[in-house]
């Protein structure tokens, strides 16, 4: 097992650990809200959050679903709801940012100014590193880059995944797999939707080989709206750490070149995203349905669009 196989086994391993310890102690914007109100009883507590953010009572089934916000094993199921929470909460201007983003890991509910140029200036960037070499292997014309961005850009994401050698060169050439990635890529055009922070931090990872590292990726998570990498015990805090263990590992050697140091990136990831498929099978045999669903999560470059019949 090379050098890198070995980090990675420890990284999963590491990460799984960190997933399976479930936080028992209650958020601390559920404390701070049942102390202004000198709420004794946790079950009153969560009864008064579901009241006020649907102003009834709740049945005995509906009101779990506050306890597992209040406990952080579960985050509300969009964003309408977040916000929700966070006004029953009695949140407003830098409290509720943060709750959004450091509670929620969702986009922020201030103003973030610049986010069309933003993206636009790092698909721009992005698209200027591309080789000719890569243009010829993608069936693509130099000069037409910018029309075919989507599939240059799913060819990079299924470049970092565990994928058959012979299945990949026949995603280059066919242009209709990246048709099922069409809905899902329009969304970083367009500024009023709201991404959610594991697709943003999918396309920063991609945009950015090789010219990255964690700085640089919480600088631009900060620019567009989100939390920062965190390994404080969270919902998403193991999938943060492999991360930046996964950067970690990409500075070991150094740099000898931007076409060389992106293709050692990918070949990481690919290795990476091997040894997670390795251990989802291994569990999905066992019938832990627990860490199967980390194990997925763990897979944090794999789009929901990019189909099970070319990566799994």
């Amino acid at each position: 097992m090379n050098t890198y196989e070995a980090r990675i086994q420890a990284c999963i391993e590491k990460c799984l650990q960190m997933a399976g310890q479930k936080a028992r102690q209650s958020s601390v914007w559920f404390e701070n809200f049942r102390k202004r109100h000198d709420i004794s009883s946790l079950q009153e507590l969560d009864r008064e959050i579901f009241f006020r953010m649907y102003a009834k009572n709740p049945r005995p089934h509906e009101i779990q679903k506050i306890r597992f916000w209040r406990l952080k094993q579960h985050l509300p199921r969009n964003r309408a709801e977040s916000i929700r929470l966070g006004q029953a909460l009695e949140l407003s201007g830098d409290e509720m940012d943060r709750f959004l983003t450091e509670e929620l890991h969702s986009q922020r509910l201030s103003p973030v100014k610049n986010k069309k140029e933003m993206t636009e200036s790092l698909f721009e960037q992005y698209l200027r590193r591309i080789p000719l070499s890569r243009l010829k292997k993608l069936h693509i014309r130099p000069g037409t880059q910018r029309r075919h961005l989507r599939h240059i850009f799913f060819a990079e994401a299924l470049d970092c995944l565990d994928v058959e050698e012979s299945m990949r060169d026949h995603c280059y050439k066919e242009h209709l797999y990246s048709r099922n990635f069409a809905s899902e890529f329009k969304k970083f055009f367009e500024p009023d939707t709201i991404i959610s922070r594991e697709n943003i931090l999918r396309f920063l990872i991609l945009v950015l080989i090789p010219d990255l590292d964690t700085k640089k990726l919480n600088e631009w998570l900060t620019r567009f709206g989100y939390a920062p990498l965190s390994t404080v015990q969270n919902a998403s805090a193991y999938v943060d750490h492999a991360i930046g263990e996964i950067l970690d590992l990409f500075k070991v050697e150094s740099s000898s070149g931007t076409d060389a140091d992106k293709e050692r990136m990918e070949k990481i990831l690919r290795l990476y995203d091997h040894a997670v498929k390795k251990r989802l099978l291994a569990e999905q045999a066992s019938g832990n349905t627990a860490r199967q669903q980390y194990l997925k999560k763990l897979r944090f470059i794999k789009f929901r669009s990019i189909g099970n019949d070319i990566v799994e």
